[in-house]
């Protein structure tokens, strides 16, 4: 025996009073139609507000990268040394943000339709 033993009843019957309507294969197939038909029809408000949090957190860590970039070393000499310019920290945070960015315009068009 459990200390909760009431409660465990209680939860038990819980259970069972929500699946009651559920024994019907008419009932079933209804319920099944409906989870189906939401499936089908993402809320797009949803993906939107998870888009948009998504590109926030980015361009929160987008802020940080030049700091991370800005601590890489350089190569002084060779081929690399003629590509320096294109590698200053700002420069690679924006092509990084632009990565990022890019990504989610590829994926949350898919996920709206």
């Amino acid at each position: 025996m459990t200390m909760n033993d009431a409660f465990d009843q209680r939860l038990r019957d819980a259970f069972a009073e929500a699946a009651e309507p559920l024994n019907e294969k008419a009932e079933a197939d209804a319920f099944a139609a409906k989870v189906v038909a939401q499936l089908s029809h993402p809320d797009r408000k949803r993906a939107l507000m998870l888009g948009g949090a998504g590109s926030i957190g980015s361009a929160i860590a987008g802020t940080q990268l030049e700091g991370v970039f800005d601590r890489a070393q350089i190569p002084a000499e060779g081929l690399m040394a003629n590509f320096a310019f294109l590698m200053s920290p700002e420069t690679l945070a924006a092509l990084a943000m632009a990565v990022a960015l890019g990504m989610v315009a590829l994926i949350l068009p898919r996920r709206i339709a």
